[in-house]
């Protein structure tokens, strides 16, 4: 079960797609009843197998923000119940009424009716179109068209001019126009909620909404102005990307595609001409067009239904975040500022009534993405929160300022390592130069930078700021530096710290110490080995993405390796190393773990920032040594038996 609101957003848009008579609505909403448990689902007429049908379809409805607009819901259940090639014919025709639903009430008010094939007498008006139960459940009542306003009363003004009856949640009316009959109002006054100024399409758009006609016609346009040989080298580099990156779950009408179907539908693009492209083929081809473009994160669509208007909103609300952000951002030059979006972008009333569709070009949203998220990374570092058990990805932003700042080394950590390796770093700056002496005093101490690293895991592990249970440093051993992309598993160093005291059997893992540690090493040197391909003139295999800094959950919940070793709650870190001038971003990370889930156990921004010190101190003792042409101990780049220092 959803919430409350979802249960009935569920039914409610079962009864527009003619799944259920509108009477069921009734019965539900009388007395202010919204919970549906699963044993009354048949005493209402409810198919259990409809209803979770539809329940997947509004859960993905939500992705990635967590809510969805009801009117666009509304439309699509509509589309649903008229539509006989199923979800994918039923967004293509969502995507033609959202554009009818552009413009101004005077525009859309007296005509949408009969555009929408419903009640030409009657309309339901909402400013709160993420909230509104009660105004979409009047509309499937009524069987009348649901409009977003900014305006409800000059909204009821020009529906009244036009002789429409007007129903809005703040009548609490259902039963017909201007008052008639009391509406039951879902729990928390769903409908009522403050919306940002500029009203519903500011909540929805974080501005003016973009225009949404015609928008496949204008993408096929695009692809078919394309060069024959620069759209298959587009669409080759697609294969080539998405093979390579993390987990991709998009759906295409209600098919979940993963990285190999994507790229097998990227294939059958390429065979065929843009003429004979199906909605599914067009929408997904520009979706990959448009990451391209953005450089956005295209894991962040992973759960929801691929359609033209949702990839506007994504691209429009991921600019207007990032500019946002830089609006706010300390030492913004003004020419990096964000500015309110150009007349081209947004729908722009024409005369008196008529709005002129324009800026419905998706590839351009992307490229104007593009520029802003350019600004962004000079201030921010872009991260993810990720969950892996349902492979949803979400990005936010951390300031440079903070995250990357050089933190001082504690005090505790200087006696730690004074203790094991006998040497006192020479600062306390965490600067790269305290590092490198540290290094130096280490080796006339007859130690290593094996041990100092080790040390530094063992501390990491112990620390109260993060607290952890495993702490994995992992960097390359020293050779082949020249050219990373020729390295084997065996050219990888990894060690992991565990917390004084952690025993596997504790939370249910049945691996040893000895065997956690294998296998987490394999899959750390298997991962740099892959995304050093990415620097490989020719590649002897398909290359890893490079990753972002994330949190993550539920790290176990598909993937073997991470169940065996108890990897659950993680917080991944990448380091970039220097060897004789040139960077290698790719080859080495570190990886906080907590083992025990629980809400509070969840990595939060925060300790990205207090764990990126580790990254520091890690690079700082890696490139001291790269430097000398030192490497770090065989031992841990390969099998081990036991983890005797």
């Amino acid at each position: 079960m959803l919430n409350e609101d979802d249960d009935l957003v569920v039914v409610l848009g079962m009864a527009a797609a003619e799944v259920l008579g509108r009477d069921v609505v009734d019965g539900l909403t009388r007395g202010g009843k919204f919970r549906i448990q699963p044993g009354e689902l048949a005493g209402y007429g409810i198919d259990a197998e409809d209803f979770a049908r539809f329940q997947r379809l509004w859960y993905r409805f939500k992705v990635p923000y967590a809510r969805a607009s009801l009117v666009w819901w509304y439309v699509f259940c509509l589309a649903m119940g008229r539509e006989a090639e199923g979800v994918a014919g039923a967004l293509d025709r969502m995507g033609q009424w959202l554009g009818m639903l552009g413009g101004t009430p005077a525009a859309v008010l007296p005509r949408i009716g009969e555009a929408l094939g419903l009640a030409t007498d009657t309309v339901v008006v909402t400013d709160a179109e993420l909230t509104d139960v009660a105004a979409l459940a009047a509309a499937v009542r009524l069987h009348a068209p649901l409009v977003a306003v900014d305006d409800v009363k000059a909204a009821r003004d020009v529906a009244r001019a036009h002789g429409l009856g007007v129903v809005a949640a703040a009548d609490a009316a259902v039963h017909g126009p201007d008052g008639a009959g009391a509406a039951a109002r879902p729990p928390g006054g769903a409908g009522a909620a403050a919306q940002p100024p500029g009203g519903s399409g500011a909540a929805l758009w974080l501005g003016p909404p973009v225009a949404l006609r015609d928008l496949p016609a204008v993408a096929r346009r695009a692809w078919e102005r394309l060069a024959d040989a620069e759209r298959d080298e587009l669409l080759a580099g697609f294969e080539q990307r998405v093979s390579s990156i993390e987990r991709v779950r998009l759906l295409v009408d209600e098919e979940v595609l993963d990285n190999r179907a994507v790229v097998a539908m990227v294939a059958e693009c390429r065979k065929a001409d843009v003429a004979d492209w199906s909605g599914c083929h067009l929408v997904l081809a520009t979706v990959l067009w448009c990451w391209h473009e953005s450089g956005c994160v295209l894991q962040e669509l992973n759960q929801s239904l691929l359609s033209f208007p949702a990839l506007a909103l994504f691209l429009t609300r991921k600019a207007r975040t990032y500019g946002g952000q830089l609006a706010t951002a300390p030492g913004t030059p003004a020419s990096a500022a964000p500015v309110e979006p150009d007349v081209a972008d947004v729908v722009e009333p024409v005369g008196n009534d008529v709005v002129e569709p324009v800026g419905n070009d998706v590839v351009a949203l992307a490229r104007r993405l593009r520029a802003v998220r350019t600004g962004v990374e000079a201030e921010f570092e872009r991260c993810l929160h990720f969950d892996g058990s349902n492979w949803e990805r979400r990005e936010f932003l951390l300031p440079r300022s903070i995250y990357r700042r050089v933190q001082r080394v504690p005090e505790g950590l200087c006696r730690h390592l004074y203790d094991s390796v006998g040497v006192e770093l020479p600062g306390r700056t965490g600067r790269p130069e305290d590092w490198d002496r540290l290094v130096e005093l280490a080796l006339e101490a007859g130690s290593s930078p094996t041990r100092l690293l080790q040390e530094i895991a063992h501390w990491a592990a112990n620390s109260p700021d993060p607290e952890v249970d495993l702490a994995i440093f992992t960097v390359p051993v020293g050779r082949k530096l020249d050219a990373p992309w020729t390295m084997e598993f065996t050219d990888l160093f990894c060690y992991t710290g565990f917390r004084d005291g952690f025993r596997p059997e504790d939370h249910g893992i049945t691996a040893s110490r000895v065997e956690m540690y294998n296998i987490i090493a394999q899959r750390m040197r298997y991962n740099a080995v892959k995304k050093a391909q990415n620097y490989a003139p020719v590649q002897r295999f398909a290359p890893q993405g490079f990753n972002l800094p994330d949190i993550a959950i539920a790290e176990d919940a598909n993937h073997g390796g991470h169940t065996a070793a108890g990897i659950r709650l993680a917080c991944r870190l990448p380091i970039t190393v220097e060897h004789r001038g040139t960077e290698w971003n790719g080859l080495a990370d570190v990886r906080l773990n907590r083992s025990a889930y629980r809400q509070e156990n969840r990595f939060r921004p925060r300790d990205m920032v207090r764990g990126c010190r580790y990254t520091q101190w890690a690079k700082g003792i890696a490139d001291a040594t790269y430097r000398r042409d030192l490497q770090f101990a065989e031992k841990w780049a390969g099998k081990v038996r036991d983890l005797h220092l």
